[in-house]
């Protein structure tokens, strides 16, 4: 029987749920750490902070957040346009479950 990954861990929906967090923020732009800790549940959690900074290097890898330094958690416009088109999918509109 496969383990069972805890979505805190899960790479795929923490890139989503930081993306989406990064444009709400956004223009605002946080360094990683202090943005992460507006993420994660435990900031003592080292695997939890671990699977963060993977979530953000992937959006940056590529191409929906900027590359500066590791200075700014900042989305690219094409990050900001991907999140916008997510929130409009017709499963997501208001009234849907």
């Amino acid at each position: 029987m496969a383990t069972k990954i805890l979505p805190k861990y899960d790479v795929a929906i923490v890139e989503a749920v930081v993306l989406e967090l990064a444009a709400e923020l956004d223009p605002e732009h946080l360094p990683p750490k202090q943005f992460l800790l507006e993420v994660v549940g435990d900031p003592h959690d080292e695997r939890e902070i671990k699977t963060g900074m993977q979530a953000i290097d992937n959006l940056r890898d590529v191409g929906l957040f900027t590359h500066r330094d590791d200075e700014f958690v900042e989305p690219t416009p094409a990050g900001l346009r991907a999140v916008d088109l997510f929130a409009r999918r017709p499963e997501r509109r208001e009234g849907s479950s």
